[in-house]
């Protein structure tokens, strides 16, 4: 009796310490995108420049994989107003997307990343006031 309980006491304890060194994943929440600067225009385009930040601790995330962008003027009630957005070579953590406003306005830019160790897409929107 003695040693079946000395056994399971081991057994707990082997089971407590393994999963206590699992790695905790963060979740999609704790990331968000933030603008750099105010979008510059060149030419019929606006750069827009946006870094992805772990919010927990502030700090950029330089490798993720943004696969995802659109840009539409739902901030001024036109959703269905929408514009060509091309993403830029990452440079530093800052991502860059050149973006064609058919209006000069307040946009939305949606973003979708996949960060590493990450299971879930980061998704998030940034606003910014564009220029035709």
């Amino acid at each position: 009796m003695t040693c079946t309980r000395l056994f399971a006491s081991a057994a707990a304890l082997v089971c407590a310490c393994a999963l206590n060194t699992l790695p905790a994943f963060a979740k999609a929440d704790d990331y968000r995108f933030e603008l750099v600067g105010k979008p510059q225009a060149k030419a019929s385009r606006d750069i827009v420049q946006v870094r992805l930040v772990h919010a927990p601790d502030s700090k950029p995330v330089p490798d993720a994989v943004i696969f995802e962008s659109a840009a539409d003027m739902g901030p001024m009630g036109m959703p269905t107003m929408t514009a060509p957005v091309q993403a830029m070579p990452a440079k530093a953590g800052v991502y860059g997307f050149e973006v064609e406003p058919g209006m000069t306005g307040t946009w939305a830019l949606h973003l979708a990343a996949k960060v590493q160790g990450e299971p879930e897409t980061v998704r998030g929107t940034i606003t910014a006031d564009l220029v035709k």
